[in-house]
Protein backbone atom coordinates (compact mmCIF):
# COMPACT_ATOMS: atom_id res chain seq x y z
CA UNK A 1 0.00 0.00 0.00
CA UNK A 2 1.17 3.51 -1.43
CA UNK A 3 1.17 5.84 2.22
CA UNK A 4 2.13 9.70 1.60
CA UNK A 5 3.83 11.26 4.03
CA UNK A 6 2.11 14.14 5.92
CA UNK A 7 -1.11 12.91 5.66
CA UNK A 8 -0.85 10.47 9.31
CA UNK A 9 -3.08 12.73 11.61
CA UNK A 10 -5.59 11.33 14.67
CA UNK A 11 -7.88 9.83 12.20
CA UNK A 12 -5.57 7.61 10.30
CA UNK A 13 -3.69 7.03 6.85
CA UNK A 14 -5.66 8.50 4.09
CA UNK A 15 -5.29 5.56 1.57
CA UNK A 16 -7.07 7.66 -0.79
CA UNK A 17 -4.42 7.09 -4.00
CA UNK A 18 -4.01 2.64 -3.11
CA UNK A 19 -6.13 0.68 -5.36
CA UNK A 20 -7.43 -0.76 -2.21
CA UNK A 21 -8.98 -0.47 0.98
CA UNK A 22 -7.58 -2.44 4.20
CA UNK A 23 -10.20 -4.36 7.20
CA UNK A 24 -8.12 -5.85 9.56
CA UNK A 25 -10.04 -8.74 11.07
CA UNK A 26 -8.70 -9.88 14.85
CA UNK A 27 -10.57 -13.27 15.63
CA UNK A 28 -9.90 -16.30 17.89
CA UNK A 29 -8.44 -18.50 15.55
CA UNK A 30 -6.97 -20.90 17.99
CA UNK A 31 -7.29 -21.65 21.40
CA UNK A 32 -10.73 -22.42 22.82
CA UNK A 33 -12.52 -19.88 21.06
CA UNK A 34 -11.66 -20.87 17.60
CA UNK A 35 -15.03 -22.17 17.22
CA UNK A 36 -16.03 -18.58 17.03
CA UNK A 37 -13.13 -17.10 14.80
CA UNK A 38 -13.13 -19.78 11.94
CA UNK A 39 -16.78 -19.20 11.33
CA UNK A 40 -16.05 -15.61 11.70
CA UNK A 41 -13.33 -15.40 8.91
CA UNK A 42 -15.06 -17.58 6.55
CA UNK A 43 -17.80 -15.57 6.37
CA UNK A 44 -15.61 -12.11 6.49
CA UNK A 45 -14.28 -13.72 3.78
CA UNK A 46 -18.01 -14.17 1.76
CA UNK A 47 -18.58 -10.87 2.38
CA UNK A 48 -15.10 -9.58 0.77
CA UNK A 49 -15.35 -11.63 -1.93
CA UNK A 50 -19.46 -10.42 -2.65
CA UNK A 51 -18.56 -6.28 -2.64
CA UNK A 52 -15.38 -7.13 -4.73
CA UNK A 53 -17.10 -9.33 -7.22
CA UNK A 54 -19.83 -6.14 -7.31
CA UNK A 55 -16.88 -3.46 -8.30
CA UNK A 56 -15.60 -2.84 -4.94
CA UNK A 57 -15.67 0.27 -3.16
CA UNK A 58 -15.63 3.81 -5.26
CA UNK A 59 -13.36 1.38 -7.82
CA UNK A 60 -11.21 -0.02 -4.94
CA UNK A 61 -10.79 -3.37 -3.59
CA UNK A 62 -11.83 -4.48 -0.43
CA UNK A 63 -8.84 -6.79 1.14
CA UNK A 64 -8.93 -8.64 4.65
CA UNK A 65 -6.02 -8.97 6.73
CA UNK A 66 -6.57 -11.97 9.56
CA UNK A 67 -4.67 -12.04 12.45
CA UNK A 68 -5.35 -14.19 15.57
CA UNK A 69 -5.70 -12.63 19.01
CA UNK A 70 -6.01 -15.87 21.03
CA UNK A 71 -8.50 -14.40 23.25
CA UNK A 72 -5.20 -13.59 24.78
CA UNK A 73 -4.98 -9.67 26.04
CA UNK A 74 -1.28 -9.29 25.10
CA UNK A 75 -1.73 -11.30 22.12
CA UNK A 76 -4.70 -8.79 21.06
CA UNK A 77 -2.25 -5.67 21.73
CA UNK A 78 0.79 -7.21 19.49
CA UNK A 79 -1.78 -7.86 16.61
CA UNK A 80 -3.32 -4.49 17.19
CA UNK A 81 0.15 -3.10 16.87
CA UNK A 82 0.73 -4.77 13.58
CA UNK A 83 -2.26 -4.18 11.83
CA UNK A 84 -1.29 0.09 12.60
CA UNK A 85 2.26 -0.09 11.90
CA UNK A 86 2.35 -3.02 9.57
CA UNK A 87 -0.68 -3.25 7.54
CA UNK A 88 -1.76 0.34 7.87
CA UNK A 89 -5.69 -1.12 8.18
CA UNK A 90 -7.37 1.12 9.93
CA UNK A 91 -10.85 -0.13 9.52
CA UNK A 92 -11.01 -3.14 12.21
CA UNK A 93 -13.27 -6.14 12.72
CA UNK A 94 -13.43 -7.95 15.61
CA UNK A 95 -14.90 -11.66 17.43
CA UNK A 96 -14.39 -12.03 20.98
CA UNK A 97 -13.42 -11.61 23.61
CA UNK A 98 -14.06 -8.70 26.13
CA UNK A 99 -10.73 -8.74 27.60
CA UNK A 100 -9.13 -8.58 24.30
CA UNK A 101 -11.65 -5.38 22.94
CA UNK A 102 -10.69 -3.96 26.39
CA UNK A 103 -6.93 -4.09 26.00
CA UNK A 104 -7.46 -2.85 22.45
CA UNK A 105 -9.58 0.01 22.91
CA UNK A 106 -6.83 2.54 24.34
CA UNK A 107 -5.01 2.07 21.51
CA UNK A 108 -7.07 2.63 19.08
CA UNK A 109 -5.55 5.92 17.51
CA UNK A 110 -6.77 6.53 14.48
CA UNK A 111 -9.09 3.04 13.96
CA UNK A 112 -12.06 1.67 14.26
CA UNK A 113 -13.08 -1.63 15.64
CA UNK A 114 -16.62 -2.94 15.07
CA UNK A 115 -16.91 -5.91 17.24
CA UNK A 116 -19.19 -9.26 17.84
CA UNK A 117 -19.87 -11.45 19.81
CA UNK A 118 -18.41 -8.76 22.62
CA UNK A 119 -20.76 -9.04 25.52
CA UNK A 120 -19.41 -7.66 28.36
CA UNK A 121 -20.96 -4.54 29.79
CA UNK A 122 -18.14 -2.70 30.49
CA UNK A 123 -17.58 -2.25 26.59
CA UNK A 124 -20.75 0.07 26.76
CA UNK A 125 -19.20 3.58 25.96
CA UNK A 126 -15.80 1.77 26.23
CA UNK A 127 -14.40 4.23 23.26
CA UNK A 128 -16.08 6.61 20.66
CA UNK A 129 -14.14 3.91 18.29
CA UNK A 130 -15.38 0.96 19.29
CA UNK A 131 -18.80 -0.68 17.78
CA UNK A 132 -20.60 -3.27 19.18
CA UNK A 133 -23.04 -5.15 16.95
CA UNK A 134 -23.90 -7.62 19.17
CA UNK A 135 -26.00 -7.66 23.06
CA UNK A 136 -24.34 -6.88 26.63
CA UNK A 137 -24.68 -9.52 28.70
CA UNK A 138 -26.02 -8.11 31.48
CA UNK A 139 -29.24 -9.23 29.83
CA UNK A 140 -27.95 -12.65 29.50
CA UNK A 141 -27.85 -12.26 33.42
CA UNK A 142 -31.28 -10.71 33.99
CA UNK A 143 -32.80 -14.31 32.29
CA UNK A 144 -30.79 -16.02 34.31
CA UNK A 145 -31.93 -14.55 37.65
CA UNK A 146 -35.27 -14.13 36.51
CA UNK A 147 -35.41 -18.17 35.96
CA UNK A 148 -34.31 -18.68 39.65
CA UNK A 149 -36.72 -16.98 41.07
CA UNK A 150 -39.11 -18.15 38.84
CA UNK A 151 -38.30 -21.83 40.54
CA UNK A 152 -38.12 -21.09 43.95
CA UNK A 153 -34.47 -21.77 44.14
CA UNK A 154 -33.03 -20.56 47.45
CA UNK A 155 -29.02 -21.57 47.06
CA UNK A 156 -27.21 -21.15 43.86
CA UNK A 157 -23.89 -22.52 43.15
CA UNK A 158 -21.69 -20.49 41.04
CA UNK A 159 -18.08 -21.48 39.03
CA UNK A 160 -16.55 -18.79 37.36
CA UNK A 161 -13.05 -18.20 34.96
CA UNK A 162 -11.48 -15.07 36.74
CA UNK A 163 -12.16 -13.07 33.10
CA UNK A 164 -14.02 -10.14 32.44
CA UNK A 165 -16.60 -12.05 30.95
CA UNK A 166 -17.28 -14.75 32.85
CA UNK A 167 -16.70 -13.38 35.70
CA UNK A 168 -18.86 -10.25 34.87
CA UNK A 169 -21.68 -12.84 34.43
CA UNK A 170 -21.30 -14.19 38.00
CA UNK A 171 -21.13 -10.74 39.49
CA UNK A 172 -24.35 -9.33 37.51
CA UNK A 173 -26.77 -12.42 38.62
CA UNK A 174 -25.66 -11.58 41.83
CA UNK A 175 -26.87 -8.17 41.57
CA UNK A 176 -30.16 -9.68 40.16
CA UNK A 177 -30.48 -11.33 42.65
CA UNK A 178 -30.06 -8.97 45.61
CA UNK A 179 -32.55 -8.58 47.95
CA UNK A 180 -34.67 -12.11 46.41
CA UNK A 181 -33.30 -14.37 49.38
CA UNK A 182 -31.49 -16.39 47.26
CA UNK A 183 -27.97 -17.50 48.65
CA UNK A 184 -25.39 -17.77 45.93
CA UNK A 185 -22.05 -19.46 46.86
CA UNK A 186 -19.76 -18.90 44.19
CA UNK A 187 -15.84 -20.35 43.26
CA UNK A 188 -13.53 -18.64 40.38
CA UNK A 189 -10.50 -20.51 38.37
CA UNK A 190 -8.20 -18.67 36.81
CA UNK A 191 -7.64 -19.49 32.86
CA UNK A 192 -5.19 -21.58 32.06
CA UNK A 193 -6.01 -24.48 35.02
CA UNK A 194 -5.82 -27.65 34.65
CA UNK A 195 -7.85 -29.06 37.88
CA UNK A 196 -11.18 -27.58 39.37
CA UNK A 197 -11.86 -30.30 42.19
CA UNK A 198 -11.48 -27.80 45.20
CA UNK A 199 -14.15 -25.53 43.07
CA UNK A 200 -16.52 -28.41 42.33
CA UNK A 201 -16.26 -29.85 45.78
CA UNK A 202 -16.82 -26.58 47.67
CA UNK A 203 -20.03 -25.89 45.54
CA UNK A 204 -20.94 -29.13 45.99
CA UNK A 205 -20.90 -29.05 49.71
CA UNK A 206 -23.06 -25.94 49.67
CA UNK A 207 -25.84 -28.32 48.53
CA UNK A 208 -27.42 -26.09 45.80
CA UNK A 209 -30.29 -26.75 44.07
CA UNK A 210 -28.86 -25.26 41.07
CA UNK A 211 -25.54 -23.77 39.45
CA UNK A 212 -24.21 -21.80 36.91
CA UNK A 213 -21.41 -22.70 34.53
CA UNK A 214 -19.45 -19.48 33.29
CA UNK A 215 -16.37 -20.37 31.31
CA UNK A 216 -14.25 -17.98 29.02
CA UNK A 217 -13.98 -20.76 26.45
CA UNK A 218 -14.76 -23.95 25.35
CA UNK A 219 -11.58 -25.83 26.75
CA UNK A 220 -12.64 -24.17 30.21
CA UNK A 221 -16.27 -25.79 29.65
CA UNK A 222 -14.90 -28.46 28.96
CA UNK A 223 -12.56 -28.98 32.19
CA UNK A 224 -15.78 -27.75 34.57
CA UNK A 225 -18.50 -30.01 32.70
CA UNK A 226 -15.88 -32.87 33.17
CA UNK A 227 -15.19 -32.58 37.12
CA UNK A 228 -18.92 -32.09 37.65
CA UNK A 229 -19.36 -35.23 35.70
CA UNK A 230 -16.27 -37.19 37.65
CA UNK A 231 -17.76 -36.14 40.88
CA UNK A 232 -21.32 -37.62 39.84
CA UNK A 233 -22.67 -33.48 40.67
CA UNK A 234 -25.71 -33.13 38.98
CA UNK A 235 -27.64 -30.34 40.10
CA UNK A 236 -30.05 -28.05 37.85
CA UNK A 237 -27.89 -26.69 35.26
CA UNK A 238 -27.60 -23.23 33.97
CA UNK A 239 -24.92 -22.52 31.71
CA UNK A 240 -23.83 -19.72 29.13
CA UNK A 241 -23.72 -19.28 25.69
CA UNK A 242 -20.35 -20.60 25.59
CA UNK A 243 -21.06 -23.56 26.18
CA UNK A 244 -24.64 -23.39 24.12
CA UNK A 245 -22.72 -22.44 21.59
CA UNK A 246 -20.45 -25.61 21.59
CA UNK A 247 -21.86 -28.57 19.56
CA UNK A 248 -19.24 -31.04 20.88
CA UNK A 249 -20.09 -29.96 25.08
CA UNK A 250 -23.74 -29.98 24.40
CA UNK A 251 -23.82 -33.35 22.68
CA UNK A 252 -20.82 -35.13 25.28
CA UNK A 253 -22.16 -33.83 28.16
CA UNK A 254 -26.27 -33.72 27.23
CA UNK A 255 -27.05 -36.17 30.67
CA UNK A 256 -25.51 -33.68 32.70
CA UNK A 257 -26.96 -30.19 31.10
CA UNK A 258 -30.49 -32.02 30.13
CA UNK A 259 -33.60 -29.56 30.73
CA UNK A 260 -30.91 -27.09 31.77
CA UNK A 261 -31.22 -23.24 31.30
CA UNK A 262 -28.97 -20.97 29.22
CA UNK A 263 -29.01 -17.77 26.83
CA UNK A 264 -28.12 -16.52 23.40
CA UNK A 265 -28.65 -13.75 20.96
CA UNK A 266 -31.31 -14.68 18.31
CA UNK A 267 -31.31 -13.71 14.95
CA UNK A 268 -34.03 -13.53 12.93
CA UNK A 269 -34.57 -15.70 9.86
CA UNK A 270 -34.99 -13.46 6.79
CA UNK A 271 -34.27 -14.08 2.71
CA UNK A 272 -30.69 -12.50 3.57
CA UNK A 273 -29.55 -14.63 6.20
CA UNK A 274 -30.78 -17.76 4.41
CA UNK A 275 -28.75 -16.43 1.25
CA UNK A 276 -25.41 -16.32 4.01
CA UNK A 277 -25.80 -19.67 5.12
CA UNK A 278 -26.60 -20.97 1.79
CA UNK A 279 -23.50 -19.85 0.57
CA UNK A 280 -21.29 -20.60 3.55
CA UNK A 281 -22.70 -24.42 3.32
CA UNK A 282 -21.86 -24.21 -0.23
CA UNK A 283 -18.58 -22.73 -0.36
CA UNK A 284 -17.28 -24.49 2.73
CA UNK A 285 -18.92 -27.87 3.20
CA UNK A 286 -20.70 -27.30 6.42
CA UNK A 287 -23.36 -25.26 7.87
CA UNK A 288 -22.66 -22.09 9.35
CA UNK A 289 -21.87 -23.46 13.28
CA UNK A 290 -22.49 -19.72 14.58
CA UNK A 291 -25.28 -18.42 13.60
CA UNK A 292 -25.61 -15.15 14.67
CA UNK A 293 -21.72 -14.57 14.50
CA UNK A 294 -21.82 -15.24 10.68
CA UNK A 295 -24.61 -13.31 10.45
CA UNK A 296 -23.38 -10.23 12.32
CA UNK A 297 -20.49 -10.22 10.72
CA UNK A 298 -21.59 -10.28 7.66
CA UNK A 299 -23.01 -7.81 8.07
CA UNK A 300 -20.14 -5.67 9.69
CA UNK A 301 -18.15 -6.05 6.88
CA UNK A 302 -21.04 -4.27 4.80
CA UNK A 303 -21.34 -1.76 6.98
CA UNK A 304 -18.04 -0.68 6.43
CA UNK A 305 -18.24 -0.53 2.71
CA UNK A 306 -21.73 1.20 2.66
CA UNK A 307 -20.07 3.89 4.81
CA UNK A 308 -16.81 3.79 3.05
CA UNK A 309 -18.23 4.48 -0.37
CA UNK A 310 -20.73 7.32 1.11
CA UNK A 311 -17.91 9.05 3.21
CA UNK A 312 -14.75 8.01 1.63
CA UNK A 313 -11.35 6.04 3.14
CA UNK A 314 -11.69 8.36 6.02
CA UNK A 315 -12.08 7.43 9.70
CA UNK A 316 -13.76 10.48 10.49
CA UNK A 317 -16.43 10.24 7.90
CA UNK A 318 -16.92 6.61 8.50
CA UNK A 319 -16.83 7.03 12.27
CA UNK A 320 -19.72 9.55 11.98
CA UNK A 321 -21.52 7.32 9.42
CA UNK A 322 -21.72 3.97 12.07
CA UNK A 323 -22.66 6.69 15.07
CA UNK A 324 -25.93 7.77 13.23
CA UNK A 325 -26.72 5.66 10.30
CA UNK A 326 -29.26 2.81 9.91
CA UNK A 327 -28.13 -0.10 7.80
CA UNK A 328 -30.47 -2.74 7.14
CA UNK A 329 -28.57 -5.99 7.04
CA UNK A 330 -28.95 -10.19 7.69
CA UNK A 331 -29.52 -9.70 11.05
CA UNK A 332 -32.21 -6.20 10.24
CA UNK A 333 -31.68 -2.78 11.22
CA UNK A 334 -28.47 -2.29 12.72
CA UNK A 335 -28.10 0.57 14.10
CA UNK A 336 -25.69 1.48 17.00
CA UNK A 337 -27.04 3.65 20.16
CA UNK A 338 -25.44 6.15 22.36
CA UNK A 339 -23.36 3.82 23.87
CA UNK A 340 -22.00 2.47 20.68
CA UNK A 341 -24.01 -0.73 21.45
CA UNK A 342 -26.69 -2.27 18.75
CA UNK A 343 -29.19 -0.79 19.53
CA UNK A 344 -32.86 -3.06 19.94
CA UNK A 345 -30.99 -6.35 20.18
CA UNK A 346 -31.23 -8.72 23.13
CA UNK A 347 -31.01 -12.02 24.55
CA UNK A 348 -33.38 -14.98 24.83
CA UNK A 349 -33.72 -17.96 27.10
CA UNK A 350 -32.54 -21.48 25.76
CA UNK A 351 -34.00 -24.74 27.50
CA UNK A 352 -31.29 -27.54 26.63
CA UNK A 353 -32.87 -30.87 26.07
CA UNK A 354 -31.37 -33.52 24.27
CA UNK A 355 -28.19 -32.26 23.78
CA UNK A 356 -29.96 -29.12 22.22
CA UNK A 357 -30.85 -26.09 22.90
CA UNK A 358 -34.67 -25.14 22.18
CA UNK A 359 -35.29 -21.51 22.16
CA UNK A 360 -38.20 -20.46 24.89
CA UNK A 361 -40.75 -18.65 22.98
Amino acid sequence: MLVLAGLVTYFGINSSNSDTIKLGALFPLTGGLATYGEPAQKTVQIAVDEINAAGGINGKKLEVVFKDHKCDAKSAVTALEQMKTVEKANYLLAVGCSGTIMSMAPQLKGQILVGSAITSPKISSLSPMVFRNYVSDEQESALFAKEIKAKGYKTVGVIYEETDYAKGLMMNLVKYLDGSGVKVVSEGFTTGSTDVRTQITKIKSAKPEVVFVSPQTVTSGDLVLGEMQKQGFRPNMIVNENILKSADLMTRYSSLLDNGVSADYVVANSEKLNNILTKYKSQYGVDCPQKNICATMYDDVYLYATALKEKGDDVKGVQSYLKTATYNGATGAVAFDSKNDRAGAGYSLFHIVGGKGVEVK
